[in-house]
């Protein structure tokens, strides 16, 4: 799978993650940068992008 193609994979149908592993999945990154997603950042996600771009968010906003 190609880069671009992977950070367009949708989480669950593309990638096979039940819930039990995306929540996991959000919990490790939590914990790796050292914030919590905002719930309204939760509900919308669904592929790698959006979860990249969460991060990003939260990234950008903990160094403000």
């Amino acid at each position: 799978m190609s880069s671009d193609r992977l950070f367009e994979a949708h989480l669950e149908q593309d990638l096979g993650m039940d819930s039990m592993k995306i929540i996991e999945l959000l919990e490790e990154v939590e914990e790796h940068f050292g914030f919590s997603i905002a719930d309204e950042d939760l509900a919308h996600l669904r592929t790698v992008h959006d979860l990249w771009s969460a991060i990003e968010k939260n990234t950008a906003t903990s160094q403000a």
